[in-house]
């Protein structure tokens, strides 16, 4: 039987965690911050008299009781108390009479494909008529490439205009949500600032740790490049060794995405472990002494924050950096073998800092494949005898895959919505290779200011990830590589989540019907995905997606599906991906659907296209095209709905002449200026309409 005492920090992270989520998700229930307070504080205090009061052995329970209770309260109250402390100086709070705000740079600006992106922290805002005043909130700002912008650095203070535009919603089926992924951040708003827009205040209000990193981080960059590393294998080395992926190559990323070495690319506990390791090892003389062994441990400690520090501070070395801590700390303190406690306890204190952690996608998947390796990866090692050595070490990178993978399935079916099936032989050959790239690129930092030497430590690095590189794109290039559209809902992700813990549980404690009951738990999530393929076979409607720039409305009919698009979005990939492969995925439909264009003709059994009309489901839509109208109609064409697209001058009358139609539909290709007329005109007119570009219209999709 586990004795849970032995992990403090499991017992205290579930409550607390849950506490988080309730607080977030559970919207019926807003308690004032003072009533909550009052509520933790008691609860601590029972707690508290209950040590001294609390003799039995058999009471304990209680007081475990009352503990869990008290850091539910507190993981609740930490984030419904600091939102209202935020509230009290946000920024929109304030009547909109401001004319600027006063903003520091709060992130390490970064280069886009068309901009330079940074967050922009407010501290105060003024007018013509307003005195200065202090507020609060964060914004995404948005610069193009210039010389003024390519100058701004972590901490600038600089004056940006009013108002600040709110975050978009997701504006299409399953897209993705921006806007909660910024709030998260502590982001509610952006801004696009040309370079007459924003003023340079002459004035730094940095935090020296960050500036410190940031700085130093320049600094290796550039020695890096003067060692001999560019294009590809500059921008990975850069994303391996300091966590900086702004160099990294669209296509680069997506190999290593479709191989399922994403996590080689992001400084997190493989590579804090590696350094670690190698560190344990140049520092073994220090082990024959008490003192020694302290010693031994204060400086493991300093090097893993050192190089903390030169990566950028990121959240996922922060994480790592921390959970290794911890496990060095256990070791120092002789309390060796509670791995589980030691991440319980960073991921805890993570929380205690930022809450909003517990949504991050990067912290649910470091900590799982974590815990999937320290639970899993010995009984899969296990399951399969290797006498050669070789083969066994072989055996036991795929083990440690295996283990990190299975972990992790639950999040990136949800999140990601795919599965990369040749993980396995990926990690076989990058995790030798990637020891070879960080031990090379860490002796490349310390000699780069050394001539020649850095040269040819450089040929190393660069040889290592240019074979990283090519083993990556091999493996990719394989046939199903990567399997996507593999959807589940909030209800399988939730049953999933349960499954995985009732396998660990089952090693863990070595039970039987736990195992039986996470089989039953996978049945359930099998039972609902048929349940949803059914549904799905005998779905019928049309979806008009909200897109900026194009049109596109999809006709489904089952699990087949006929996309009416212009010929610029399906060369605009992105577009696809980000808004409309979600929608076809909960709809388990192809992502490769028939296309036809604006202009085409096309006819079958469920759908007619003929000139700008479209019959599909009883249901006729008809294309605005303005001057194609033919003017020598006797009488209105009926038609259910009218679709306007394109950057067509704005004149509802003609349209009513035309078409006897019962919505007026005005398509996100319209632009907003635009749309804005169309929409007075109808207002004015009396005629029903809708707005595409708020967001996407689904008719249909009963059951036939």
């Amino acid at each position: 039987m586990t004795d849970w005492s032995k992990y403090p920090f499991v017992r205290m992270l579930i409550p607390f965690a849950l506490g988080i989520w309730v607080s977030i998700f559970v919207v019926a229930f807003r308690l004032s911050p003072t009533f909550l307070i009052a509520v933790s504080m008691t609860l601590l205090v029972m707690a508290v008299l209950m040590v001294f009061l609390l003799k039995h052995q058999r009471h304990s329970w209680f007081f475990g009781a009352v503990m869990a209770c008290y850091l539910f309260m507190t993981g609740y109250s930490l984030v419904r108390v600091d939102g209202a402390e935020v509230q009290k100086s946000y920024y929109r709070n304030f009547k909109a009479d401001a004319s600027y705000y006063v903003a520091r740079v709060y992130d390490y600006p970064t280069e886009r494909p068309n901009s330079i992106r940074t967050v922009l922290e407010l501290e105060y805002q003024f007018g013509d008529s307003l005195p200065s005043r202090p507020v609060s909130g964060k914004v995404m700002a948005y610069f193009p490439k210039s010389d003024s912008a390519f100058a701004l650095h972590y901490g600038d203070l600089i004056a940006i205009p009013a108002p600040i535009r709110e975050v978009s919603p997701p504006l299409n089926p399953e897209e993705f949500d921006y806007r909660a992924y910024l709030a998260r951040k502590g982001i509610t708003g952006q801004t696009y600032l040309k370079d007459d827009d924003w003023i340079d205040l002459q004035a730094n209000d940095a935090n020296p740790i960050y500036a410190f990193s940031y700085r130093f981080r320049d600094v290796l960059l550039a020695s890096l490049h003067r060692s001999g590393l560019n294009d590809n294998e500059f921008g990975v080395a850069a994303a391996i060794l300091l966590g900086y992926d702004d160099y990294l190559a669209d296509e680069v990323r997506k190999n290593y995405v479709a191989a399922g070495s994403m996590h080689i690319l992001c400084v997190s506990g493989m590579h804090v472990g590696i350094i670690y390791l190698l560190a344990s090892f140049l520092l073994g003389f220090l082990n024959r002494k008490k003192w020694q062994k302290t010693l031994k441990q204060v400086l493991l400690l300093a090097l893993i924050w050192f190089y903390a520090l030169i990566a950028g501070l990121s959240p996922s070395i922060l994480r790592a950096s921390l959970m290794i801590s911890f496990v060095i700390i256990g070791e120092a303190i002789r309390r060796k073998g509670f791995v589980i406690n030691s991440i319980a306890a960073s991921a805890f204190i993570l929380l205690c800092i930022n809450p909003n952690n517990l949504f991050e996608i990067g912290f649910l998947l470091s900590y799982a494949a974590v815990m999937g390796i320290v639970v899993l990866q010995r009984p899969i090692y296990n399951l399969l005898y290797v006498k050669n050595k070789l083969l066994d070490k072989a055996w036991q990178i795929t083990a440690v895959a295996l283990s990190a993978q299975i972990a992790t399935i639950p999040f990136t079916l949800f999140y990601f919505q795919q599965f990369t099936t040749y993980f396995w032989l990926s990690n076989l050959f990058m995790t030798p290779i990637s020891f070879i790239v960080v031990i090379s690129g860490m002796i490349l930092l310390l000699v780069s200011w050394i001539p020649y030497l850095n040269t040819l430590v450089g040929y190393l690095v660069w040889g290592s990830v240019y074979v990283m590189n090519w083993v990556v794109a091999k493996i990719e290039s394989i046939p199903y590589s990567i399997i996507k559209g593999l959807y589940i809902n909030d209800f399988e992700f939730a049953v999933l989540l349960v499954a995985l813990l009732l396998l660990m549980l089952t090693f863990m404690l070595r039970k039987r019907h736990l195992f039986i009951a996470m089989l039953a738990s996978l049945l359930l999530v099998m039972t609902s995905v048929t349940i949803r393929m059914y549904n799905s076979d005998h779905q019928q409607g049309m979806t008009i997606f909200s897109l900026r720039n194009h049109t596109a409305i999809d006709y489904i009919r089952g699990s087949e599906h006929v996309l009416l698009a212009d010929s610029a979005l399906m060369v605009d990939e992105s577009t696809v991906d980000y808004s409309l492969k979600g929608a076809w995925s909960k709809r388990h439909l192809s992502h490769h659907p028939q296309v036809i264009g604006l202009e085409e003709d096309y006819a079958n059994e469920y759908l007619c296209k003929k000139s700008n009309m479209v019959s599909f489901d009883g249901k006729l839509l008809a294309i605005w095209e303005d001057q194609r109208i033919s003017d020598s109609l006797s009488f209105r064409l009926p038609v259910d709905y009218l679709l306007i697209v394109g950057k067509q001058k704005p004149d509802v009358q003609s349209a009513v002449n035309a078409y006897e139609a019962k919505m007026l539909l005005i398509d996100g290709s319209v632009p907003r200026y635009l749309a804005e007329k169309w929409i007075a005109q109808a207002q004015d007119l009396d005629i029903p309409y809708y707005n595409i570009g708020e967001g996407a219209m689904e008719i249909g999709y009963v059951l036939k």
